[in-house]
Order: structure tokens, then sequence, then C-alpha cells
């Protein structure tokens, strides 16, 4: 009898004694210690994904419990979409393997694209360091002064293809604006897209990011060697407020709708994901360690250095456009794909 009223109290007070028994998920079991966490970029060295994941390797680790080193690898390859195709379905799940993308490239499934052996609601989505305001630039040589201009001047525009965003917002400016954009494909890069802008291969770009544009190419945005004639993006940029916004110049409803399905995906901006399948407990491991990173003086003052905005979109916040994407009405998502299949 007394045996079983101490068994009896001991279940009283149990309760009592759990907030001070350490919790069983990765934090405490550190998993990460010695551990490598490798970010696969999905284009060449120097470009804008590429520097992002960069800054973001040299901080990120140290809001992870065990203080993993973090890697880059490039893994350039259709636009990106081969490193998404591995991250998705070969990489491993353990929260060991991270990939950055083109922003454009969660919407390929959508959008009719075969070759996009992914679903993108199924990705664990970390993050993006900031949001993205894309531009529309013509080197000052270029005979194209403005938008006008470009219905009646043929421009030749650098691109890598894939569905990039320097391949898919030349064709919504065609479409949209009855320009005349000669999209030439297949530059592996940012860096060797504004080489040919450099050398005059190419008149200029349409979908690259404005930060790294400044950060890549500041004599150019110095001594003015560019002409920037459009911004893309759901909200301007504060240092372009004497440019044109494509949605501002937008007059017809349908190709509203149309523009803003795409520019959606500016609002990922730098896109952070993690395979399918992740365990839950370390996918919120790194979700925090992410938004801790993000507020660090040190990581903001070395983004800055390189032009890159801080202004985070979180996970959970990822995943809620891509929802809503997905739901995007079939008239328009019709026309997107006609865009779409030709920027591949």
């Amino acid at each position: 009898m007394n045996l079983r009223k101490l068994a009896l109290g001991c279940v009283a007070i149990l309760p009592l004694c759990m907030p001070f028994a350490p919790a069983a998920s990765a934090q405490q079991t550190g998993f990460y210690k010695g551990k490598t966490i490798t970010i696969i970029v999905g284009f060449s060295p120097g470009g804008g994904y590429d520097l992002s994941a960069r800054t973001i390797s040299r901080f990120f680790g140290k809001y992870i419990d065990g203080n993993p080193t973090v890697v880059v690898q490039n893994m350039p390859g259709a636009g990106s979409l081969s490193a998404i195709n591995y991250l998705a379905n070969i990489a491993p799940k353990d929260g060991t393997s991270l990939g950055t993308f083109s922003r454009g490239i969660p919407f390929e499934p959508l959008v009719g694209n075969k070759s996009a052996q992914f679903d993108p609601r199924k990705l664990s989505w970390i993050g993006s360091p900031s949001r993205e305001t894309n531009v529309m630039f013509v080197r000052q040589a270029s005979r194209a002064k403005s938008i006008d201009d470009l219905k009646t001047e043929e421009v030749v525009i650098a691109t890598t293809g894939g569905g990039a965003d320097t391949a898919t917002f030349p064709r919504i400016i065609n479409t949209i604006f009855k320009t005349k954009l000669k999209i030439v494909t297949g530059y592996p890069g940012a860096t060797e897209t504004l080489l040919a802008v450099d050398r005059g291969e190419a008149d200029g770009m349409a979908g690259l990011s404005w930060g790294y544009l400044k950060a890549s190419r500041p004599a150019w945005i110095k001594q003015q060697q560019v002409r920037i004639l459009m911004q893309l993006g759901l909200t301007k940029a504060p240092d372009l407020e004497n440019v044109p916004s494509a949605l501002d110049l937008v007059t017809d409803e349908d190709d509203r709708q149309l523009l803003s399905f795409f520019l959606a995906r500016l609002a990922i901006a730098w896109p952070l994901a993690a395979p399918p399948n992740v365990p839950a407990d370390r996918v919120e491991m790194l979700r925090t360690a992410f938004e801790k990173m993000t507020k660090d003086v040190d990581f903001i003052a070395e983004a800055e250095r390189q032009s890159i905005d801080v202004s985070p979109v979180f996970g959970d916040e990822i995943a809620s456009i891509l929802a809503k994407v997905y739901a995007t009405p079939p008239a328009v998502l019709e026309r997107a794909r006609q865009i779409s299949e030709a920027a591949r």
C-alpha cells in the first residue's frame, strides 16, 4: 500500500519536474557538431546567387547548435534547374545539404516544364536575406533611350536561359509592351552575361537584380555607363525613384495579372531551401538560425558591402507565397506557360 502511494505521489509531481528535463530535439543532440553544411549554388561563381550564398556561409554556422562548417558548391546548369533537381531528389535529407537557385525555378513545374522533377511546395524552405527589385538596362551607346524606343529599335539582350529571370522578363516585356528585344541565351551565369555587355556583344539585360548590378558593376552606375529603363518588382527600389515601374506602365488588367504572377518570384529573391523530408526539428533549427543571422550586425554590414539589402523573407512566408501562386487562375496560367516555354 505504501509503495502504491509513493508511485502515485511520483506521478503527481512529474509535471512539476518536466520543465527541468532536457528536450529531446536536434538543439540538444548536437547533430551538427563536427558536420559540414553544403550550400549548392545553381550558377557559376561570381553571380548574385553565388554572392548571396557565400555571404550567408560566413555567418550561418555560428547560430546552429554544434557550429558546423558551411561551404559553397557551384552546380551550374539549365539556369539552375540542375541544382534544384539534385537538391530535391539526390541530396542528403538530413539537413546538411541546402541549395540556392533562380527564384523563378520554383514556378517551372507550374508552367509545364517536364524537366523540373520536383514540387517546390515539398521543399523545406529556410528563407531569403532580402526581397528584390530587378531592372532592365542598356548601354549608354544603345539607341534606345526609353521604353517607347524599344518598340522600334531592336536591342540585343543577354541571358542564361533555363527559366532564369533574365530569360523570362525580356519575353514578358515583349509580350506586354510590344517591344523588339532580341534575346540571346546560353551564357552560364550573370558574370558571363555582364561580360557580354562589357564587350558589346549585347546591348543590355532585362530581369537582373538591381542590388547585384550595383555590387558587381559600381562604375557602371557611378559613371552612368548604362541607362536603367525600367524596374521590375512588387515594390519599388528607393534609389530608383525616377525609373518607371513595369506595374505602373501596364494599362490592361489581364496584363497586370500576368505581370504580377511573374513578379511574385522577386519576393523570394535569393531563396535558400533544404530537400523534402528533412526532420522537422532540424528544419526549425535552420530557420531559427537563419532568422538570428539576419539580425547579426556583422552580417548586415557585410551584406551592405555586397549591396545586399537585408529585408529578410522567412521560410514560412516563402511557402505561403508559393501556395498562392500555385492557385493562379487557369487563363493567366496559360499565358504564363507560353512565356515560360519560350524562355527555356
